[in-house]
């Protein structure tokens, strides 16, 4: 799914900065992370395929809040904070790490292919969108227990999937 990124931040930006200036201590910060965000979805967009930019924007945020707030609680412990800083560990993944990750994403990726589309839309539904097997029941017109038992078949096939990557 296409989206604009400009139209996303005229429409949310300052929806996106009232929801970080409740995680974050000062309207400056919330303002520096609502850019940041908007900078990491436009960055991300020519190299992954995003299907809901407003969820995205708003997990990129709740993370750089949280990164945020992690960073003051450790710099609050120390007399030079431009020193600690310097001597945190990178948190940037390696590039085998990065790597295995992305084998990993093929994998689930080519399992979920494996699948009719009913069931992938219950594992989307549920794992990417957060719903409950009641809400993907009304939403797909099928039972709750339905749902939950293609969610159960497809985890069970990416784990065995994974497993055998993993040999």
């Amino acid at each position: 799914m296409t989206f604009d990124v400009h139209d996303l931040f005229r429409r949310h930006s300052k929806e996106l900065t009232r929801f970080l200036r409740r995680r974050v201590p000062s309207a400056d910060v919330a303002a520096d992370l609502t850019q940041e965000a908007f900078l990491a979805l436009w960055a991300a967009r020519s190299r992954t395929s995003i299907a809901d930019g407003h969820a995205y924007l708003f997990r990129t945020a709740t993370n750089l809040a949280i990164n945020h707030n992690r960073r003051q609680r450790i710099l609050s412990f120390v007399d030079d904070p431009d020193t600690a800083l310097a001597t945190l560990a990178d948190e940037t993944p390696s590039a085998e790490q990065v790597l295995l990750s992305r084998q990993e994403l093929m994998i689930v990726y080519a399992t979920l292919k494996e699948f009719p589309p009913a069931h992938r839309a219950v594992f989307i539904l549920s794992r990417i969108d957060g719903r409950t097997f009641a809400e993907i029941g009304r939403m797909l017109d099928i039972q709750p227990r339905t749902a939950f038992g293609h969610m159960v078949r497809i985890l069970a096939r990416m784990k065995l999937r994974l497993d055998e990557a993993r040999r």
